[in-house]
């Protein structure tokens, strides 16, 4: 891969940093005022504060903010040489500190990198999963009875599994309607059992997407899906070579497990799985919707990727997100974030960025080790609107907490399946748009009643993001665009974003409960609740 480097020297508590201070200062006065008066009284302010990308149109006008703390916290991030870590990201600088690695996924999609090595290498997987989607598209690829594939299955967990559900739902449109995809994740039986019923082992074909292939869940759900294809169709040589692939970055596991190597597409360890969305992990994704279509969503990604880089701070969308976010966690005290998607085939984003923004930036140590003096990531929560209004709404409208919010929207609907006249899709999609304005501005200057139950006063932030029309390409900015809001927010608060210690203590602890159940060991080294729990556990499962 070449040099690569980490330099810690310049880590400090931001809350020590001089504009960290002036940001607390300027904090009081906008407490003297409300967003209803920002936007009514400030003429320039929707202009001043809304950007365009690609197809992308962001609105930040409606956040409890002005053009000086905008002013503000882009000094403080160029006080904390946030162009700098951009840089250092985009040039393969090692960002992940305890895992010693750069984080490349902008190389997935062949953003500007001096390491033709990567490139080559990128480009090679690229080439061969676009082989074998185009085959399993064509009904070239057979399962061992001649049959041909129609139906693909996702095993995987976290990154392996929610980047790939969310873009084949929110590509659907785009899908090929020959092939049906399923998404197993979950060590609950019932999650496979489900979606194996009534399936052909004939025309399945599964795809093992692990990067250590060693998760327990995954490699549990693939034992069992490669079990209910012996059982149906024996254990004749090529079995496994027609009906299972694997995505890994341990390919000598997956050979193990009995794939073949041809069958074994790579990740990198300079990839995290959160990350991942862009590369061959979404190998269920281009059999959907085919590699010309994967790609522009790969395009779309890197134009987000050469504006985060090449944009100044105070016009850079991803950054100017980051920062926004930093705003209201940790100078206004809002400890949630929802994510509002008005978009049914965007049902899965908002599971996709509670993974993506919390397991990324839900740390309390530094990339020095020191201990955090602030508040890192917010609770991040989310639905689909107008599903949400009738679920949730009635707490950001009306709660005692503030949770700030993103919209997102677009002007055209989706592409027809036919089934619905035009103009029906176009009025109840009209239908839909009005609905997600509506909530913004309610939310932020209020009911206008003065009291009794319908009184809301508003002044609870939000931003909008208004794409043209979901497609693969607009999918890839959205990606990216929240790929680097995450960046810039670790990068601020100087923590390393690309590792989730965390998630191990509770693997650690599952091996040794396990074992302490199949061996019937003595549980006195667990805690009174877990020995009550388990002991309850073995007397009534039924073995």
């Amino acid at each position: 891969m070449g040099e690569i480097t980490c330099n810690h020297s310049n880590v400090i508590d931001p809350t020590d940093s001089k504009h960290w201070r002036e940001l607390s200062e300027h904090v009081s006065f906008l407490e003297t005022l409300s967003l209803k008066q920002l936007l009514n009284e400030e003429s320039s302010r929707v202009e001043d504060l809304s950007f365009e990308v690609g197809n992308l149109h962001v609105d930040f006008s409606k956040q409890f903010i002005t053009k000086e703390t905008i002013s503000k916290l882009v000094a403080l991030g160029n006080e904390l040489n946030l162009s700098e870590r951009i840089d250092g990201l985009f040039a393969g600088e090692i960002v992940n500190v305890s895992e010693n690695r750069p984080a490349l996924h902008t190389a997935l999609r062949f953003s500007e990198s001096s390491n033709e090595e990567i490139d080559r290498v990128v480009r090679e997987e690229l080439d061969r999963a676009s082989d074998l989607s185009l085959l399993v598209r064509s009904g070239k690829w057979v399962g061992t009875t001649g049959k041909p594939i129609n139906t693909v299955i996702n095993i995987g967990i976290g990154g392996s599994h929610l980047g790939p559900l969310m873009a084949d739902a929110a590509l659907r449109p785009f899908r090929n309607e020959t092939i049906k995809s399923k998404f197993v994740s979950n060590i609950d039986p019932a999650d496979i059992d489900s979606k194996l019923h009534l399936l052909d082992p004939e025309t399945t074909m599964f795809i093992i997407n692990s990067k250590s292939f060693t998760t327990s869940e995954t490699i549990t759900n693939a034992e069992a899906a490669i079990h209910w294809l012996t059982t149906s169709l024996g254990t004749e040589k090529d079995l496994l070579r027609q009906h299972v692939v694997a995505v890994t970055a341990n390919p000598t596991a997956a050979k193990n497990l009995g794939i073949p190597k041809e069958n074994i597409f790579t990740i990198w360890d300079w990839v995290g799985g959160r990350f991942s969305i862009c590369s061959s992990v979404s190998l269920a994704v281009m059999i959907s919707v085919g590699p010309e279509n994967f790609q522009l969503m790969l395009d779309g990604a890197k134009s987000i990727d050469e504006h985060f880089r090449s944009t100044k701070l105070s016009e850079n969308i991803p950054a100017l997100m980051g920062l926004i976010a930093i705003w209201n966690r940790n100078f206004l005290g809002y400890e949630n974030h929802a994510l509002l998607s008005y978009s049914e085939d965007l049902k899965y984003f908002p599971s996709y960025l509670e993974q993506l923004e919390m397991e990324s930036n839900g740390k309390q140590f530094r990339v020095d080790g020191g201990k955090i003096t602030h508040h890192t990531s917010p609770v991040i929560l989310g639905g689909v609107g107008t599903d949400a209004q009738h679920s949730f709404f009635q707490l950001l409208h009306q709660g005692t907490t503030t949770i700030p919010s993103d919209f997102i929207v677009f002007c055209k609907p989706p592409m027809s399946s036919h089934a619905l006249p035009e103009e029906t899709m176009l009025k109840q999609h009209e239908a839909l748009v009005v609905n997600c304005f509506a909530q913004s501005e309610a939310l932020a200057v209020g009911s206008g009643r003065k009291s009794g139950e319908l009184n809301s006063d508003g002044n609870r932030p939000s931003t909008t993001i208004l794409g043209t029309r979901l497609d693969p390409y607009t999918l890839g900015q959205l990606v990216a665009l929240y790929e680097h809001k995450v960046f810039t927010m670790g990068a601020i608060w100087q923590i390393n974003s690309f590792d989730q210690e965390g998630v191990q203590i509770g693997k650690i602890l599952a091996a040794d409960i396990g074992n302490d159940l199949s061996l019937n060991e003595d549980l006195s080294d667990h805690d009174a609740s877990t020995r009550s729990l388990l002991s309850l556990y073995q007397q009534r499962r039924g073995i």
